[in-house]
């Protein structure tokens, strides 16, 4: 691909400055219904994002494919946005940070295992989950996902930088029916090394936490000494994060605005974005260009960082934090790798000192139940009891409410076992002192 054609094309149509970014992904998805393969599908896809100025404004443009008008038809409508373009700030594209932080988190060997095992991994699955209890009546959603994504970017300036990654998970589910009660459980594994699945522990898992959600019942309405699933608090911490965009401060969207250096959380609550911990979500440059840095966002509870692209950066006389990222045809303000610390102690060791509290371990409906500017919250839930310091009797048909500054500055706790969850974020269960609990 002969990628100084575009700029040539840009050029003769009178942009001063243009960028071109080439996304390609590759994905197979396999999934078992009753020891069958119920869908196989194999896909490729391509995405292109250019942007330039002209005229001294931005303007953008995107495709799905690279024929042979495709550099005359970004050219276009770079210039087409551009002239529509109100905002009277001269704007200008980004040639280059001083330092870039390569490095490769692409496994090799991931794609050459033979897709026949991988297949026969899935039939494993299924038949430990209808092996593990005669309360099994189904497994259900039988999953394998793999995908590759390779990412190019290239400006009028020499600039050319490239990253690749690639992952793969299992996914299932087993139904559980005794007497008139079904119970439902479905877990998921990510990685991007193969080695590190077991199909048997996998699958044992998911037939454990099924059936131990039988005899569940609600509990008394009231505030209680609350362990969330680090899944949960990982969703939670996703809306928090959002509060870090410099672009929601200076809009007067954010909960944190006018809180840096302001103690908002628990002492125990420190918060790191690590996009280059190398792991699969390692990027070392965003889609302006910038070199992207690891940074804590939050020490013992106290906001020490926000996220800048290089626009809201401008507004305040600062430069970029490298999380600048495309949104709905601009460059937005996003997040990418967010590390919560974990504590010193076991999940066992954590919850001794509870006599009379729950253990969240689901929730459902936080996607309408989250009000992301006050942070409140409220959402069906399921989960125990914790009985003296024990998991005991299952719990469901309740809710769980709250508020995001409120539950961190109550954070007492995170145990020491940190999983990195799907969303991008690792974290730990945690320990929060008092929750309000909706029940009978």
């Amino acid at each position: 691909m002969n990628i100084q054609k575009f700029f040539e094309v840009c050029k003769a149509h009178g942009i001063e400055q243009a960028q071109i970014q080439i996304g390609k992904s590759k994905s197979t998805s396999i999934k078992l219904f009753h020891n069958k393969i119920d869908t196989y599908r194999i896909s490729n896809s391509q995405s292109v994002t250019a942007c330039g100025i002209y005229n001294g404004k931005f303007g953008s443009a995107s495709t799905q494919k690279l024929d042979k008008d495709a550099f005359e038809y970004l050219a276009k409508q770079i210039q087409l946005t551009a002239t529509f373009n109100e905002k009277e700030e001269e704007a200008s594209l980004f040639k280059g940070s001083e330092k870039y932080r390569k490095g490769n988190v692409y496994n090799k060997v991931l794609p050459t295992i033979p897709l026949e095992r991988k297949i026969e991994t899935l039939h494993e699955i299924e038949k430990a989950i209808y092996a593990g209890d005669p309360c099994i009546t189904d497994a259900d959603a039988v999953s394998y996902g793999e995908a590759e994504a390779e990412s190019e970017f290239y400006n009028s300036f020499g600039l050319k930088l490239k990253q690749k990654s690639n992952h793969f998970f299992y996914s299932a589910g087993a139904v559980a029916k005794k007497g008139e009660e079904t119970k439902t459980f479905y877990d998921s594994f990510l990685d991007n090394d193969y080695s590190h699945f077991d199909a048997e522990k996998f699958a044992k898992g998911i037939v454990t936490k099924a059936l131990a959600k039988f005899g569940g019942e609600p509990c008394e309405a009231g505030k209680y000494p609350t362990i969330l699933d680090r899944d949960i608090i990982s969703d939670l911490i996703s809306y928090f994060m959002d509060s870090f965009s410099s672009e929601s401060i200076q809009k007067h969207s954010s909960m944190l605005e006018g809180k840096m250096g302001q103690k908002v959380a628990s002492s125990k609550v420190t918060i790191e974005e690590k996009p280059l911990a190398r792991n699969l979500y390692f990027s070392y440059f965003d889609d302006e260009g910038v070199a992207t840095q690891n940074k804590v966002m939050m020490k013992r509870g106290v906001v020490t960082n926000f996220f800048y692209n290089r626009e809201t950066a401008k507004k305040e006389g600062k430069a970029s934090t490298g999380n600048g990222y495309w949104a709905g045809g601009r460059i937005g303000v996003g997040f990418n790798n967010i590390f919560v610390k974990p504590g010193k102690h076991s999940f066992d060791e954590m919850i001794q000192p509870i006599h009379d509290g729950v253990y969240i371990t689901e929730i459902a409906g936080l996607g309408t139940g989250m009000n992301p500017t006050s942070g409140d919250f409220s959402c069906q839930a399921e989960g125990y009891r914790i009985r003296d310091g024990k998991i005991a009797e299952p719990l469901n048909l309740i809710t769980l409410s709250g508020n995001l500054l409120k539950m961190l500055h109550d954070v007492k706790e995170f145990d020491s076992r940190v999983d990195l969850t799907q969303n991008g974020i690792s974290v730990s269960d945690v320990f929060v002192k008092s929750m309000s609990i909706g029940g009978k």
